[in-house]
């Protein structure tokens, strides 16, 4: 697939999609993504979806897309130093410079997030993972930068190999710290950092009818499908690490596997702050 799964609008929606999805994609995108081992689940049991009003989703695996950005100093595109313009918001800093600004405005929004926020580019590096998440893609080199400390925790019982519930309590801290978030700072903070976001959406070379809302609100919509599994997720040993072991669940895409691997309760406290912001965000004067 070369490009996005691009879909038509039936009405004009502004912006429908959050700063949640960028915190959740980027400030801590290795923490929920950037995992070796594949994991893999049990059949039917307690697998349920998200009916959702949102565009349509990719099932897709590891392969990268045509508008994909490389992190690598050697192929990525300058940042540009031009200063942006805000309306009435607060003055933006330039892109190369707005690391700390980036920062200040995420810890404001919610204190748990400063753990993912030592990186630098951060914009940058968001809004590339935010690119992969609208695709149903989590790519290594991407996620790197963002690596959790503790490892995946696969247990055997007499059933076989299962995804430990004490694998899910690694996501505990990020789920929390999106759930602090107040909404309509969420809503503003996203408006504020919207110009910067613009500028490295445009070396992605999209047609002019797609934008960087668009982008987002693609990447929203796999977050808020991705299934929830309250049961048992029964895993088999692969060549690296598990996978699991219902096909069904195997073939779901990376994002919604991942998703899975954070456990009922966080995948759960996400999509609903989640829903409180597209909402937010569907009722905001455009």
């Amino acid at each position: 697939m070369g490009r996005y799964d691009l879909y038509e609008r039936k009405k004009p929606i502004g912006l429908i999609i959050t700063l949640l999805i960028i915190l959740m994609a980027a400030l801590a995108a290795g923490a929920w993504f950037y995992i070796n081992p594949q994991v893999v689940e049990t059949g039917n049991s307690g697998l349920t979806t998200q009916e959702l009003a949102l565009p349509a989703t990719s099932n897709q695996e590891q392969g990268a897309p045509a508008n994909t950005l490389n992190l690598s100093s050697e192929t990525e595109p300058k940042i540009s130093t031009e200063e942006p313009s805000t309306g009435s918001g607060p003055a933006l800093p330039a892109l190369e410079n707005s690391d700390d600004f980036f920062r200040e405005q995420a810890n404001r929004l919610s204190p748990g997030f400063s753990p993912w926020l030592k990186e630098d580019e951060l914009i940058r590096k968001v809004v590339i993972i935010v690119n992969d998440f609208s695709q149903g893609l989590r790519i290594h080199k991407h996620m790197k930068p963002f690596t959790l400390t503790e490892t995946f925790i696969a247990e055997k019982d007499d059933q076989g190999l299962y995804l430990s519930p004490k694998s899910y309590q690694r996501y505990n801290q990020l789920a929390s710290a999106i759930d602090d978030i107040n909404v309509k700072d969420g809503l503003q903070t996203y408006r504020t950092l919207n110009a910067l976001f613009q500028q490295i959406f445009k070396e992605f070379s999209y047609p002019e009818s797609y934008s960087v809302d668009d982008l987002f609100q693609k990447a929203a919509a796999e977050l808020l499908t991705a299934p929830v599994i309250d049961s048992r997720i029964a895993l088999v040993k692969a060549t690296l690490g598990y996978k699991f072991a219902d096909q069904k669940l195997e073939t779901l895409n990376p994002v919604h596997k991942q998703m899975i691997r954070m456990g009922p309760q966080n995948t759960r406290i996400i999509q609903n702050k989640l829903r409180l912001l597209t909402e937010g965000l569907a009722n905001m004067s455009p």
